[in-house]
């Protein structure tokens, strides 16, 4: 997560060199803290220099925090002075686990299915939010008085916050629902996201530049409404699927699928952000052996479609790995049977009620039925 490119840090989630921030980096708690509790990241060391007017050894708590107060107020004001999109922040959140933020995936000119991009929250915010009446507004005043009284990290992971970001995606899934069913509305809604994804990517190195940048469509709407719907199953995997290595994607795949603590829909979309990740032809092999899924099947297919145009010279997409090397029998034996199998949708039993509404097939151009 620390790929600098031209004019904005993408990898950091920077769309515009400001407030496309990254969300929770690896081996970092939501509160902000590393593993052993010492504050991380970028500000890490002012945080730690502001821990200490919160306790200071030979001095009482009332007595000392007084006169450090307005030095503290100056650091919290440092800490947040560049992340002014705050709600985007944390609306975005639902979305990280499966966020890509490869910028050769900017510059693919078919659709991929079931793929978010960082970029794309450019867009989709400021689209999404002026049709939620004062909503984002109450939240982003909340946030900035709390921001008063500790550092923005700590403040998104309130439970206050957190009761926010569900009102969030609440509203969201709301106004979404109401475009599918409105073509004018709809219209106009991708034309405002378009609108701010194109300004946003003016300040970023995109392979081929802005003018290979495929606009967001209706597919594009359907992929971050079934997203937002089925985010809060992402919570229990511990992860970004696109910082997974290949086989501890499929061991989180195959270990989701047998105690069912996961929808097979949800797994799919996290399944396709490590695909697209790893961009293994094998992995997808395996992974639609997992998860005999359409949206699954439509990634592979079309990962397998590039492969052979790269293989031809005809793609400037990367390929990243040359062949996975999984970490248990189980998972080698998932890989060659897969690459034998005429048939790559074996084992898995389909749930009944879930149909993969809303991520039943994003390989059309028309979005998802």
């Amino acid at each position: 997560m620390d790929m600098n490119l031209k004019g904005g840090d993408l990898k950091n989630g920077d769309s515009n060199g400001r407030d496309l921030d990254g969300m929770i980096p690896n081996a970092t708690k939501p509160d902000g803290t590393g593993l052993d509790g010492a504050p991380t990241g970028r500000y890490g060391a002012f945080r730690r220099f502001l821990s200490r007017f919160d306790r200071r050894p030979g001095a009482s708590r009332t007595a000392d925090r007084p006169a450090g107060l307005p030095v503290r107020a100056m650091v919290l004001g440092l800490l947040s002075s560049r992340r002014q999109a705050h709600t985007r922040r944390l609306w975005a959140r639902w979305l990280e686990p499966v966020m890509l933020r490869d910028p050769a995936l900017l510059s693919v000119a078919d659709p991929l299915p079931g793929c978010i991009r960082v970029l794309d929250t450019a867009g989709w915010w400021p689209a999404l939010s002026r049709r939620m009446d004062d909503l984002p507004a109450t939240v982003q005043n909340r946030l900035e008085n709390r921001l008063a009284d500790g550092a923005l990290d700590r403040v998104l992971a309130s439970p206050e916050m957190v009761n926010w970001a569900e009102s969030l995606r609440d509203r969201s899934l709301t106004v979404l629902d109401a475009l599918r069913t409105d073509p004018a509305a709809l219209a106009l809604f991708l034309e405002e996201a378009n609108t701010h994804r194109m300004r946003a990517a003016s300040a970023l190195a995109i392979p081929g530049g802005v003018v290979a940048l495929r606009p967001l469509d209706g597919a594009d709407v359907e992929t971050l409404t079934t997203a937002l719907r089925l985010s809060d199953s992402w919570r229990m995997l511990g992860g970004r699927a696109p910082d997974m290595e290949i086989d501890e994607l499929l061991a989180c795949v195959r270990g989701a699928m047998a105690n069912d603590s996961v929808p097979p829909e949800a797994m799919a979309l996290f399944a396709v952000a490590g695909l697209y990740t790893r961009r293994d032809p094998l992995l997808g092999a395996a992974l639609r052996a997992l998860l005999p899924l359409p949206l699954v099947d439509a990634a592979a297919a079309w990962l397998t479609a590039h492969s052979e145009e790269r293989n031809g010279s005809a793609s400037n997409l990367p390929m990243l790995g040359s062949g996975p090397a999984p970490a248990d029998r189980g998972l080698r034996d998932l890989f060659e049977a897969a690459r034998r199998s005429g048939d790559p949708s074996p084992a898995l039993i389909r749930r009944p009620g879930h149909s993969m509404a809303g991520v039943a097939d994003l390989s059309g151009t028309q979005g998802l039925r």
